[in-house]
């Protein structure tokens, strides 16, 4: 059985992002523990980052208080997330649970 926080889905959201750079940029797939994120940013795997992710019929965005960039080819890079808040872990996770898997 696949772990949860590895299984993809294809999203096309929009997202914000503060921390060693800042910028915006379109998530373009998401699981619970990470999202590849594409931006003219320019992304390294050293950096730190706050995500904010506007999903689709929410208010507010999801905040991912710390995501590590693990990769990075240009105009993507991909971030694990390392501190979510529960409230808002749930509120991805229920997002999550409608889609399929990549």
């Amino acid at each position: 059985m696949k772990d949860e926080r590895h299984v993809r889905r294809a999203v096309q959201l929009p997202v914000s992002f503060i921390g060693d750079v800042r910028g915006a940029g379109t998530v373009r797939n998401l699981s619970t523990g990470g999202c590849k994120i594409e931006s003219d940013i320019q992304a390294r795997d050293t950096h730190l980052l706050v995500l904010r992710l506007s999903l689709p019929q929410e208010t507010l965005p999801v905040v991912i208080d710390v995501a590590a960039v693990r990769w990075a080819k240009r105009p993507t890079f991909g971030v694990q997330f390392l501190s979510v808040k529960a409230g808002e872990q749930q509120r991805l996770d229920r997002y999550l649970a409608m889609l399929p898997p990549v």
